[in-house]
Protein backbone atom coordinates (compact mmCIF):
# COMPACT_ATOMS: atom_id res chain seq x y z
CA UNK A 1 0.00 0.00 0.00
CA UNK A 2 2.79 2.57 0.85
CA UNK A 3 4.79 1.28 -2.68
CA UNK A 4 1.29 2.41 -4.48
CA UNK A 5 0.86 5.53 -2.60
CA UNK A 6 4.70 6.65 -3.35
CA UNK A 7 3.92 5.54 -6.83
CA UNK A 8 1.32 7.83 -7.06
CA UNK A 9 2.89 10.75 -5.53
CA UNK A 10 5.84 10.35 -7.80
CA UNK A 11 3.71 9.90 -10.94
CA UNK A 12 1.65 13.11 -9.61
CA UNK A 13 4.78 15.33 -9.32
CA UNK A 14 5.51 13.75 -12.71
CA UNK A 15 2.82 15.04 -14.34
CA UNK A 16 2.46 18.97 -12.67
CA UNK A 17 6.57 19.17 -14.07
CA UNK A 18 5.67 17.49 -17.53
CA UNK A 19 2.69 20.03 -17.88
CA UNK A 20 4.95 23.16 -17.85
CA UNK A 21 8.41 21.11 -19.78
CA UNK A 22 9.32 21.78 -23.04
CA UNK A 23 11.02 19.71 -25.77
CA UNK A 24 8.98 16.52 -25.46
CA UNK A 25 8.89 14.23 -27.86
CA UNK A 26 6.64 11.06 -28.58
CA UNK A 27 6.12 9.69 -32.03
CA UNK A 28 2.52 7.77 -32.82
CA UNK A 29 2.84 4.42 -34.26
CA UNK A 30 0.08 2.12 -35.73
CA UNK A 31 -0.18 -1.47 -35.31
CA UNK A 32 -1.94 -4.01 -37.20
CA UNK A 33 -2.64 -2.28 -40.48
CA UNK A 34 -5.07 -2.09 -42.75
CA UNK A 35 -7.27 -3.16 -39.85
CA UNK A 36 -7.54 -4.64 -36.55
CA UNK A 37 -9.30 -8.51 -37.15
CA UNK A 38 -10.41 -9.76 -40.55
CA UNK A 39 -13.85 -9.00 -42.48
CA UNK A 40 -13.63 -12.86 -44.02
CA UNK A 41 -14.83 -11.42 -47.16
CA UNK A 42 -17.99 -9.45 -45.92
CA UNK A 43 -18.81 -6.86 -47.99
CA UNK A 44 -20.63 -4.90 -45.21
CA UNK A 45 -17.62 -5.46 -42.72
CA UNK A 46 -15.13 -4.58 -45.03
CA UNK A 47 -17.10 -1.08 -46.17
CA UNK A 48 -16.73 -0.34 -41.91
CA UNK A 49 -13.16 -1.16 -41.86
CA UNK A 50 -12.58 1.25 -44.67
CA UNK A 51 -14.82 3.96 -43.13
CA UNK A 52 -12.85 3.43 -40.23
CA UNK A 53 -9.32 2.99 -41.73
CA UNK A 54 -9.87 6.46 -43.56
CA UNK A 55 -11.05 8.01 -40.52
CA UNK A 56 -7.50 7.42 -38.16
CA UNK A 57 -6.29 8.35 -42.02
CA UNK A 58 -8.48 11.98 -41.97
CA UNK A 59 -7.54 12.54 -37.95
CA UNK A 60 -3.74 12.22 -38.93
CA UNK A 61 -4.17 14.54 -42.01
CA UNK A 62 -6.11 17.27 -39.84
CA UNK A 63 -3.59 17.39 -37.31
CA UNK A 64 -0.91 17.25 -39.72
CA UNK A 65 1.17 15.09 -37.57
CA UNK A 66 3.47 12.34 -38.52
CA UNK A 67 3.05 8.59 -38.11
CA UNK A 68 4.13 5.30 -38.78
CA UNK A 69 1.72 1.96 -39.80
CA UNK A 70 2.68 -1.13 -39.03
CA UNK A 71 1.12 -3.82 -41.49
CA UNK A 72 0.25 -7.74 -40.93
CA UNK A 73 1.07 -8.35 -44.32
CA UNK A 74 -1.61 -11.64 -44.29
CA UNK A 75 -4.63 -9.54 -43.38
CA UNK A 76 -4.71 -7.55 -46.79
CA UNK A 77 -8.36 -7.84 -48.16
CA UNK A 78 -9.72 -7.29 -51.07
CA UNK A 79 -9.57 -3.75 -52.00
CA UNK A 80 -7.14 -2.97 -49.02
CA UNK A 81 -4.38 -2.73 -50.57
CA UNK A 82 -5.63 0.92 -51.96
CA UNK A 83 -5.92 2.27 -48.46
CA UNK A 84 -1.91 1.45 -47.62
CA UNK A 85 -1.13 3.41 -50.67
CA UNK A 86 -3.17 6.43 -49.57
CA UNK A 87 -1.71 6.21 -46.10
CA UNK A 88 1.79 6.17 -48.03
CA UNK A 89 0.52 9.17 -50.38
CA UNK A 90 -0.33 11.32 -47.41
CA UNK A 91 3.29 11.24 -46.53
CA UNK A 92 3.10 8.56 -43.44
CA UNK A 93 5.59 5.85 -43.54
CA UNK A 94 4.49 1.80 -43.23
CA UNK A 95 6.61 -1.03 -41.85
CA UNK A 96 6.29 -4.88 -41.78
CA UNK A 97 4.49 -6.48 -39.07
CA UNK A 98 5.09 -10.18 -40.10
CA UNK A 99 2.42 -12.00 -42.57
CA UNK A 100 0.54 -13.38 -39.81
CA UNK A 101 1.16 -11.64 -36.68
CA UNK A 102 2.50 -14.98 -34.81
CA UNK A 103 4.30 -14.57 -31.98
CA UNK A 104 8.43 -15.33 -31.75
CA UNK A 105 7.82 -16.46 -28.29
CA UNK A 106 5.36 -19.50 -30.01
CA UNK A 107 7.13 -21.06 -32.97
CA UNK A 108 10.47 -21.24 -34.27
CA UNK A 109 12.98 -18.67 -35.54
CA UNK A 110 13.16 -20.36 -39.36
CA UNK A 111 9.06 -20.28 -39.47
CA UNK A 112 9.16 -16.52 -38.24
CA UNK A 113 11.90 -15.58 -40.40
CA UNK A 114 9.92 -17.34 -43.51
CA UNK A 115 6.72 -15.06 -41.91
CA UNK A 116 8.79 -12.15 -42.21
CA UNK A 117 10.10 -12.75 -45.21
CA UNK A 118 6.80 -13.78 -46.99
CA UNK A 119 5.90 -9.93 -45.92
CA UNK A 120 9.07 -8.55 -47.02
CA UNK A 121 8.16 -9.82 -50.78
CA UNK A 122 4.62 -8.34 -50.57
CA UNK A 123 5.16 -5.01 -48.58
CA UNK A 124 8.44 -3.81 -50.18
CA UNK A 125 6.85 -1.60 -52.85
CA UNK A 126 5.73 0.24 -50.12
CA UNK A 127 8.69 1.37 -48.06
CA UNK A 128 9.87 4.56 -49.72
CA UNK A 129 13.37 4.78 -47.69
CA UNK A 130 13.58 2.99 -44.58
CA UNK A 131 12.57 -0.64 -43.61
CA UNK A 132 10.52 -0.62 -40.08
CA UNK A 133 9.95 -3.95 -38.26
CA UNK A 134 7.98 -3.95 -35.33
CA UNK A 135 7.18 -7.35 -33.38
CA UNK A 136 4.22 -9.09 -33.00
CA UNK A 137 2.96 -9.15 -29.61
CA UNK A 138 6.15 -7.01 -28.72
CA UNK A 139 7.27 -10.56 -28.26
CA UNK A 140 11.52 -11.08 -29.61
CA UNK A 141 12.14 -14.41 -27.55
CA UNK A 142 15.83 -14.81 -26.20
CA UNK A 143 19.36 -16.53 -26.62
CA UNK A 144 19.57 -17.79 -29.93
CA UNK A 145 16.53 -17.82 -31.36
CA UNK A 146 16.47 -13.86 -31.01
CA UNK A 147 19.85 -13.70 -32.36
CA UNK A 148 18.54 -15.58 -35.61
CA UNK A 149 15.86 -13.18 -36.25
CA UNK A 150 17.88 -10.31 -35.35
CA UNK A 151 20.99 -11.31 -38.05
CA UNK A 152 17.58 -11.85 -40.67
CA UNK A 153 16.65 -8.28 -39.95
CA UNK A 154 19.96 -6.94 -39.76
CA UNK A 155 20.80 -8.48 -42.97
CA UNK A 156 17.53 -7.13 -45.00
CA UNK A 157 18.19 -3.61 -43.68
CA UNK A 158 15.01 -3.71 -41.24
CA UNK A 159 15.02 -0.88 -38.42
CA UNK A 160 13.62 -2.78 -35.22
CA UNK A 161 10.65 -0.13 -34.02
CA UNK A 162 10.60 -0.30 -30.25
CA UNK A 163 7.94 0.68 -27.59
CA UNK A 164 8.23 3.01 -24.42
CA UNK A 165 4.65 3.91 -24.34
CA UNK A 166 1.97 0.97 -24.55
CA UNK A 167 -1.61 2.53 -24.83
CA UNK A 168 -3.10 -1.49 -24.45
CA UNK A 169 -5.86 -0.04 -26.38
CA UNK A 170 -6.78 -4.12 -27.00
CA UNK A 171 -8.27 -3.63 -23.86
CA UNK A 172 -10.39 -0.74 -24.30
CA UNK A 173 -10.99 -1.70 -28.01
CA UNK A 174 -12.63 -4.70 -26.41
CA UNK A 175 -15.36 -2.62 -23.79
CA UNK A 176 -15.94 -0.63 -27.12
CA UNK A 177 -17.49 -3.79 -29.20
CA UNK A 178 -19.04 -5.13 -25.95
CA UNK A 179 -21.67 -2.07 -25.70
CA UNK A 180 -24.28 -2.91 -28.10
CA UNK A 181 -24.09 -0.78 -31.71
CA UNK A 182 -26.93 1.17 -31.16
CA UNK A 183 -25.52 2.37 -27.44
CA UNK A 184 -22.14 3.02 -28.63
CA UNK A 185 -22.44 6.45 -29.56
CA UNK A 186 -23.95 7.30 -26.16
CA UNK A 187 -21.18 5.77 -24.01
CA UNK A 188 -17.87 7.08 -26.19
CA UNK A 189 -17.52 9.95 -23.93
CA UNK A 190 -16.88 7.50 -20.77
CA UNK A 191 -14.96 5.44 -22.29
CA UNK A 192 -12.68 8.28 -23.97
CA UNK A 193 -11.85 9.53 -20.70
CA UNK A 194 -10.80 6.34 -19.55
CA UNK A 195 -8.71 5.51 -22.25
CA UNK A 196 -7.11 8.96 -22.24
CA UNK A 197 -6.09 8.80 -18.42
CA UNK A 198 -4.68 5.44 -19.32
CA UNK A 199 -2.69 6.17 -21.82
CA UNK A 200 -1.63 9.17 -20.12
CA UNK A 201 -0.83 7.27 -16.58
CA UNK A 202 1.11 4.94 -19.10
CA UNK A 203 3.28 8.18 -20.34
CA UNK A 204 4.21 9.45 -16.71
CA UNK A 205 5.46 5.89 -16.22
CA UNK A 206 8.02 5.88 -18.34
CA UNK A 207 8.74 9.36 -18.35
CA UNK A 208 9.61 8.46 -14.87
CA UNK A 209 11.64 4.84 -16.15
CA UNK A 210 13.36 7.21 -18.52
CA UNK A 211 14.47 9.73 -15.79
CA UNK A 212 15.99 7.48 -13.69
CA UNK A 213 18.14 5.36 -16.55
CA UNK A 214 18.79 9.14 -18.55
CA UNK A 215 18.83 11.71 -15.87
CA UNK A 216 21.01 13.72 -17.83
CA UNK A 217 19.40 13.47 -21.01
CA UNK A 218 16.33 13.40 -23.12
CA UNK A 219 14.79 11.22 -24.15
CA UNK A 220 12.15 10.75 -27.18
CA UNK A 221 9.38 8.25 -26.74
CA UNK A 222 7.27 5.81 -28.83
CA UNK A 223 3.89 5.25 -28.43
CA UNK A 224 1.71 2.20 -29.54
CA UNK A 225 -1.69 1.83 -30.27
CA UNK A 226 -3.61 -0.04 -33.44
CA UNK A 227 -5.78 1.17 -35.74
CA UNK A 228 -8.81 -0.19 -34.72
CA UNK A 229 -12.28 0.68 -34.20
CA UNK A 230 -11.45 2.67 -30.52
CA UNK A 231 -9.16 4.49 -32.14
CA UNK A 232 -10.98 5.57 -35.46
CA UNK A 233 -12.78 7.74 -32.56
CA UNK A 234 -10.31 9.12 -29.96
CA UNK A 235 -7.25 9.67 -31.65
CA UNK A 236 -7.28 13.24 -32.65
CA UNK A 237 -8.11 13.03 -28.53
CA UNK A 238 -4.79 11.77 -27.94
CA UNK A 239 -3.14 13.71 -30.31
CA UNK A 240 -4.38 16.94 -28.48
CA UNK A 241 -3.53 15.37 -24.92
CA UNK A 242 -0.40 14.83 -25.68
CA UNK A 243 0.15 18.58 -27.25
CA UNK A 244 -1.40 20.19 -24.39
CA UNK A 245 0.93 19.13 -22.24
CA UNK A 246 4.01 19.84 -23.67
CA UNK A 247 4.61 17.19 -26.06
CA UNK A 248 5.73 17.27 -29.62
CA UNK A 249 4.85 14.94 -32.30
CA UNK A 250 7.52 13.52 -34.44
CA UNK A 251 8.27 10.81 -36.74
CA UNK A 252 9.45 7.72 -35.83
CA UNK A 253 12.95 7.97 -37.98
CA UNK A 254 13.33 11.37 -35.56
CA UNK A 255 12.88 9.14 -32.15
CA UNK A 256 15.16 7.00 -33.08
CA UNK A 257 17.63 9.32 -33.00
CA UNK A 258 17.58 9.24 -29.01
CA UNK A 259 14.67 6.67 -27.75
CA UNK A 260 13.97 5.99 -23.99
CA UNK A 261 14.28 2.46 -23.09
CA UNK A 262 12.59 0.26 -24.89
CA UNK A 263 9.48 -1.67 -22.87
CA UNK A 264 10.85 -4.92 -24.78
CA UNK A 265 13.76 -4.79 -22.35
CA UNK A 266 11.88 -5.55 -19.22
CA UNK A 267 12.11 -6.10 -15.60
CA UNK A 268 10.64 -9.58 -14.26
CA UNK A 269 7.83 -7.99 -13.23
CA UNK A 270 7.42 -6.67 -17.04
CA UNK A 271 8.34 -9.62 -18.47
CA UNK A 272 5.25 -11.87 -16.55
CA UNK A 273 2.66 -9.07 -17.86
CA UNK A 274 4.01 -9.50 -21.48
CA UNK A 275 4.22 -13.56 -21.21
CA UNK A 276 0.29 -12.74 -20.38
CA UNK A 277 -0.50 -11.19 -23.05
CA UNK A 278 1.35 -13.25 -25.43
CA UNK A 279 -1.51 -15.46 -24.88
CA UNK A 280 -4.39 -13.51 -23.84
CA UNK A 281 -3.61 -10.68 -26.64
CA UNK A 282 -3.93 -13.17 -29.58
CA UNK A 283 -7.63 -14.53 -28.01
CA UNK A 284 -8.96 -10.43 -27.74
CA UNK A 285 -7.18 -10.32 -31.61
CA UNK A 286 -9.24 -13.33 -32.37
CA UNK A 287 -11.83 -12.84 -30.77
CA UNK A 288 -11.93 -9.07 -32.21
CA UNK A 289 -11.83 -10.28 -36.05
CA UNK A 290 -15.63 -11.28 -36.25
CA UNK A 291 -17.33 -8.38 -34.61
CA UNK A 292 -19.47 -5.86 -35.54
Amino acid sequence: MLKKCILCLTLACLSSHLAFAQDREIAITIDDLPFVGSSNGNAGKLKRERERFLKILQTLIDKKVPATGFVIAGSIEQGQWELLEQFREAGFLLGNHTYSHKSLNSITAEKYIDDVDKADKILTPLFPKHKYFRYPYLAESSGEKRQKVYDYLAAHHYIIAPVTVDSKDFVFNQQLFAIPYRLREQNLNQLRKRYLAFIWNQTLKAESKAAKLNPDKPVKHILLIHANLLNSHFLGDIIDLYRQNGYRIVSLEEALTAPAESINATEVNEKYEMLFEDSVLKAIFNQQRNSP
